[in-house]
C-alpha cells in the first residue's frame, strides 16, 4: 500500500509538472493545417486559337506558340522515334490558374529524358502577385493540377521553366496574389484588399517532387506580418485583409498608388505583395470666352510634360465642337506668346468647328504678328496635383488670312498627369 501511495504521488508530480512546462510554453508560429489532397476541376477546352505542331525525332528540337507564351524543349534521345508534338490552347481550370492552359500531345509517350517546358509572363501578368509565386503545374489524371516544384524562375527573360518526361495539359499559375477589389478609385472610394492563397501551398511535397494545387482561400492572418502605403489616402488593415480609402481630392505623384503586405511562408519564403490602386476623377475644367461674353467651360484632360513643354488641352472638345490648346514652358509666372515662326513655346489657340478659329497671331499690315499677353502659371500643383492659370489672347487673329481679330481669355485648373 505504502508503494502505491508512493506511485501514485510520484505520478502526481509527474502530471503537475508537465501541466506547468506547458502553461510556460511561449506560443510559436501557429501550426500549419494537415495538407489537402487538391481541387478535382472540369478538363479544359479548346478556346479556338490556332494549334502549333511540329514533327520531332530522336535528334530532338523545339517548338513554340507565334506569341512565345509556351515553349518546349525537347534533348536528344528524349525520343526514339518521330512524334507530331502538339500545343492546343485551352480554358484554364487550374484553380490557381494565370493566362491559357495548353494541351501538350502526345499524352501517351514517356520521354526517356527530361524535356523542358517554359512560359512567358509579362509584367502586367502579375499585377498583385510577383514573379517568385509563378509555378507551373499539370492536370493528374484525377482532375488534380500538380505543382511540379523544380521550377526555375528567369527575371530578365520573364520565364519560368520546368522538367518532365511526360505531356498532360500544363498551365501556368499563381501561388499567392494580392487581390483588390477595385483598380481605380474615385476621390473618397473605397476598397477591399486581400491575399489569397492555394489552400495546398504549404502541402508536403510527393516522392517526384510535386504538390496538389487547392481551392483559392484567404491566407491565414497569422502570416500577415505587414501591411503598409505608399501615397495619399487611408489604410486600415484587418489581420489578412485591408481596407483603403482613398483621398478626398485626386493627388500628384504618387498615382496609383501603392499597397503592401508582408508575409511569412516559412521554408516557402518572406514576400513583399504588392497591389496599385490608381485615384481617378474630374481632371479638371478649362473656361474660355470671347470678347467679355459668357464663359465657356469645357472638361479637361490632364496636363501633359514632354522635355521642358507642358500641354493643357480639352477632353475632346464639347456638344458644339469648341477645342482649346494651351502650351508653355516654365513654371510659375506670365509667359508671353511665341513668334509665329517659332516651333516651340507659349502659344493658344480656341478652335470652335463651323465658326471662327481663334490663335495667338493675327495679320498686321501684311505680316503675321504674335499677339499680345501670355499664359499664366499661378501654381505647379505642388500641393494638390492641379495646374492653375489662365491666358490672354489680346489680339486673337481669326478669320481670312487672320485679319480680324477678338479678345479671348481663358482659365484653368486641371490635374498634371505626372
Amino acid at each position: 500500500m505504502i508503494l502505491d501511495m508512493k506511485f501514485v504521488s510520484f505520478y502526481l508530480a509527474a502530471c503537475l509538472l508537465a501541466v506547468f512546462q506547458f502553461s510556460c510554453t511561449k506560443p510559436g508560429k501557429p501550426e500549419i493545417e494537415a495538407p489537402r489532397s487538391g481541387k478535382v476541376t472540369p478538363v479544359g477546352t479548346p478556346d479556338g486559337s490556332p494549334k502549333t505542331e511540329k514533327r520531332i525525332g530522336a535528334a530532338g528540337g523545339s517548338i513554340s506558340t507565334a506569341d512565345g507564351s509556351i515553349r518546349i524543349n525537347i534533348p536528344a534521345g528524349a525520343l526514339s522515334t518521330e512524334q507530331l508534338i502538339t500545343i492546343e490552347p485551352i480554358s484554364n481550370e487550374n484553380p490557381m490558374g494565370l493566362k491559357k492552359a495548353y494541351r501538350l500531345t502526345p499524352h501517351a509517350v514517356q520521354f526517356a529524358t527530361p524535356v523542358s517546358i517554359t512560359f512567358q509572363y509579362e509584367d502586367e501578368d502579375i499585377a498583385g502577385s510577383l514573379p517568385e509565386a509563378l509555378g507551373i503545374a499539370y492536370q493528374h489524371s484525377s482532375g488534380v493540377w500538380m505543382a511540379v516544384e523544380n521550377a526555375v524562375l528567369d527575371k530578365t527573360a520573364k520565364t519560368v521553366t520546368v522538367t518532365t518526361t511526360h505531356f498532360s495539359d500544363w498551365s501556368f499559375f499563381e501561388s499567392f496574389k494580392l487581390e483588390t477589389s477595385a483598380t481605380e478609385l474615385e476621390p473618397k472610394g473605397t476598397a477591399r484588399l486581400e491575399l489569397i492563397s492555394d489552400a495546398d501551398l504549404l502541402a508536403p511535397l510527393t516522392p517526384n517532387n510535386e504538390r496538389p494545387i487547392g481551392e483559392p482561400i484567404a491566407t491565414t492572418g497569422s502570416f500577415i506580418r505587414e501591411w503598409s502605403l505608399a501615397g495619399a489616402g487611408m489604410l486600415a488593415p484587418l489581420g489578412h485583409l485591408a481596407s483603403y480609402t482613398a483621398p478626398a481630392t485626386v493627388p500628384g505623384s504618387p498615382n496609383p498608388v501603392a499597397i503592401s503586405v508582408r508575409v511569412d511562408f516559412g521554408k516557402k519564403g518572406t514576400y513583399l505583395v504588392v497591389a496599385h490602386i490608381k485615384i481617378t476623377g474630374d481632371d479638371g475644367e478649362i473656361e474660355v470666352r470671347v470678347n467679355g461674353g459668357g464663359w465657356v467651360k469645357l472638361q479637361a484632360s490632364a496636363v501633359v510634360k514632354t522635355g521642358d513643354r507642358y500641354l493643357l488641352a480639352d477632353a475632346n472638345g464639347d456638344e458644339m465642337r469648341r477645342y482649346v490648346f494651351v502650351e508653355w514652358t516654365g513654371g510659375v509666372g506670365t509667359h508671353g506668346f511665341r513668334p509665329y515662326k517659332a516651333t516651340s513655346g507659349p502659344y493658344a489657340h480656341y478652335l470652335i468647328t463651323g465658326g471662327n478659329q481663334y490663335v495667338c497671331y493675327y495679320m498686321k499690315v501684311e505680316d503675321l504678328a504674335t499677339s499680345g499677353g501670355g499664359v499664366t502659371i499661378t501654381s505647379m500643383g505642388e500641393t494638390d496635383g492641379y495646374i492653375q492659370g489662365s491666358f490672354d489672347i489680346s489680339s486673337a487673329g481669326y478669320g481670312p488670312e487672320l485679319r480680324q481679330t477678338h479678345h479671348v481669355e481663358g482659365r484653368f485648373r486641371v490635374r498634371k498627369s505626372w
